[in-house]
C-alpha cells in the first residue's frame, strides 16, 4: 500500500512554523509580564520592611527619617510606574496572543484537512485491497474448478 502524501503539506508545514513564532512572542511578553509583576511584589516587600523601622525612644535623626519617607515615595513611584507598564504589557499580551489564536486556527483547519483526507485515502486503499483479493480469490477459484473440470473429462 502506497503513503499517504498530502499535497498542501508545504503550506501546513509554514503554518506550523507561524504558530510557533507567534508561541515564541507570546512567551516572551508573558515573560516580561511575569518580571513586572514580580519587581513589583520585590518592591512591596521593601515598602513593607521600610514601614516597620521605628524612631526609638531619645533623640531622633531627623535627616534619617526624611530619607526612609524619600525612600518610600520613591518606592510608591516605581511601583506606579511598574503598574502602567504592566497595563501596556497585558494589552500587548493581549494582541499577540489573538494573533496565535488566529495562526493555531489556520494550523488546525489544515491539519484536520489533511486527517480527513489521510483517513479517505486510506479507506479507499483497504477497499481498493479488498477488491484486489476478492478478485484473486475468485480467480483461484475459477481456476480450481476448471482444472477439476479437465480431471473429469
Amino acid at each position: 500500500m502506497r503513503r499517504f502524501r498530502f499535497k498542501l503539506d508545504k503550506i501546513l508545514e509554514l503554518r506550523r512554523y507561524a504558530e510557533q513564532e507567534w508561541e515564541l512572542k507570546l512567551a516572551e511578553v508573558t515573560g516580561r509580564v511575569v518580571a513586572a509583576e514580580e519587581e513589583i511584589t520585590e518592591w512591596a516587600r521593601r515598602r513593607h520592611e521600610t514601614g516597620r523601622f521605628h524612631a526609638g525612644a531619645g533623640t531622633v535623626d531627623m535627616f534619617l527619617m526624611r530619607s526612609r519617607e524619600d525612600y518610600v515615595t520613591r518606592i510608591d513611584q516605581r511601583v506606579l510606574e511598574l503598574q502602567y507598564q504592566l497595563v501596556a504589557l497585558e494589552a500587548e499580551r493581549s494582541k499577540v496572543r489573538d494573533g496565535y489564536v488566529e495562526a493555531s486556527k489556520k494550523r488546525k483547519a489544515l491539519s484536520r484537512l489533511e486527517e480527513r483526507q489521510a483517513e479517505e485515502y486510506y479507506r479507499d486503499a483497504l477497499r481498493e485491497e479488498g477488491r484486489t483479493l476478492d478478485e484473486i480469490g475468485g480467480s483461484q477459484l475459477i481456476r480450481s474448478r476448471m482444472e477439476t473440470e479437465e480431471i473429469d473429462v
